[in-house]
């Protein structure tokens, strides 16, 4: 009788006991307005690899909804091609279909690279991801490792007084920055590579110290053949307002969207300061070297194939320029307006107007391309100006440039540059920049040579040979 009465009793409560459980996280919703969220939207694999070497990272899919969501894919972007490979539920796959995630749960996703850092073909970043397809939505999981041994660094300040060596690769990911009051110093033969969208940032002061045998490289991180006259791979050097002493020689910047950008503070009007020479810019998805209110010396500088600007100084600031060859031509780009511009203000289109004192001292150089006017200087009366252009080869159509001593042509390669479209601006026997330089303190030309007792104009001296 008492086991009668205890299994009445049992059964009284069962439904009360069992209210707990939900059906409704088990059953599958298809509303695209319900978003799953992730514990983290990048996996950075960031050991330093000695050796061939696998690494497990991991992270979560959160399903914060009270139905259950189907992941019609889970996958790695590259396939089987990838050197990454994930782990659901103790299997490890390319490719997942149809996993459900019940509401308000998880599902954990484990993430393995193999990676053989002694393979020179590998970028020195490794990047793939991690693709989660439901209910009409795609989202993705970055994964990045580190493909070859070198420095690295993440979204970080440069230590003071710090020095750059040649031994290893300097690869900047997320950006990196010389802090105010600090100094950072890159040694010959050093290579930087920058990844999308970083840069490297100077607050404080940068001397890149190349020479002509071992020049410094800064570029993308990606080595493939295809990527090494790409521009836009990586974001630009960045001079902060009051950036000072900084020195940039014998080096090559490539593939970025702006090469180098000297800022102003529009408060107290003053810029940065730069002193860049033997140095070529080259392969930028807008412009080269851009100053505002800057303070500029700049010689055997070449800049060339830029969407915009090859080198601007807006807003006023001190520029002066000798030997050097800036050439839009060939340009792999559409653009409209000058290579070469300068004026002595900044319209911000609102009514408001910054302007500031500008001085252009423009000598034994080339400005060229495919507009009809590749130098524009636009003065405004706010501030003062003084412009000289004296004994370089424009292309251009204003006829006031030959009184100031200026060869001016509408004529395809007039400078005679040896191999434009192979982006080789050094001047052939015949070049029209033989022997027209006037006699100045750059003894040397941008390779090196040195410059005979009648020089030529742009940044290259003709040699009876060209490598």
């Amino acid at each position: 009788m008492k086991l009668i009465q205890h299994f009445i009793l049992l059964s009284m409560f069962l439904p009360f006991a069992f209210m707990g459980c939900d059906p409704s996280v088990e059953e599958l919703s298809s509303d695209n307005g319900l978003q799953l969220s992730y514990s983290t939207d990048t996996v950075t694999f960031d050991t330093l690899f000695s050796s061939v070497g696998s690494i497990t990272k991991r992270f979560k899919i959160y399903n914060t909804h009270d139905k259950a969501i189907k992941l019609n894919q889970l996958s790695i972007g590259n396939g089987d091609k990838s050197p990454y490979l994930i782990t659901v539920n103790g299997i490890e796959n390319y490719l997942f279909q149809d996993e459900i995630i019940f509401g308000n749960d998880s599902l954990l996703v484990l993430v393995e690279v193999l990676i053989d850092p002694n393979n020179q073909n590998l970028p020195f970043l490794v990047k793939d991801s991690v693709v989660v397809t439901y209910n009409n939505r795609s989202e993705n999981i970055k994964l990045v490792a580190w493909g070859q041994d070198a420095v690295f660094l993440n979204n970080e300040a440069i230590p003071c007084n710090a020095v750059w060596t040649k031994d290893k690769p300097y690869v900047i990911y997320d950006s990196a920055w010389v802090a105010s009051d600090c100094q950072l110093t890159v040694e010959a033969g050093s290579r930087i590579f920058i990844d999308n969208g970083a840069m490297l940032t100077i607050a404080g002061t940068v001397l890149l110290q190349g020479t002509a045998e071992e020049k410094i490289l800064i570029a993308n991180t990606r080595l493939d053949p295809k990527y090494d006259i790409a521009p836009g791979q990586w974001g630009s050097l960045f001079f902060f307002p009051g950036s000072t002493g900084n020195v940039i020689d014998h080096t090559t910047i490539k593939n970025g969207t702006n090469g180098v950008i000297l800022a102003v503070d529009l408060n107290s009007g003053n810029g940065a300061e730069l002193q860049i020479s033997n140095t070529s810019i080259q392969h930028m998805s807008e412009s080269g070297l851009t100053a505002y209110a800057g303070t500029l010396d700049a010689h055997n500088l070449e800049i060339f194939n830029c969407r915009n600007q090859l080198i601007a100084g807006l807003g006023g600031g001190t520029y002066t320029l000798n030997h050097c060859t800036f050439s839009n031509s060939p340009n792999e780009f559409t653009r409209e307006g000058a290579s070469v511009g300068f004026t002595n203000y900044l319209d911000f289109g609102n009514g408001s107007v910054f302007s500031n004192d500008l001085s252009v001292q423009l000598t034994n150089s080339i400005v060229w391309g495919r507009e009809d006017e590749e130098l524009v200087v636009d003065i405004s009366t706010n501030a003062i100006a003084i412009v000289q252009v004296e004994n370089n080869i424009l292309r251009s159509e204003q006829e006031s440039w030959v009184d100031l001593g200026n060869l001016i042509s509408q004529e395809d390669n007039y400078p005679g540059f040896y191999s434009p479209n192979f982006f080789n601006y050094q001047i052939d026997s015949l070049s029209n920049a033989r022997d027209k330089a006037s006699p100045s303190s750059v003894t040397h030309d941008l390779l090196g040579s040195l410059r005979d007792a009648m020089p030529d104009i742009g940044a290259y001296e003709r040699k009876d040979s060209i490598p």
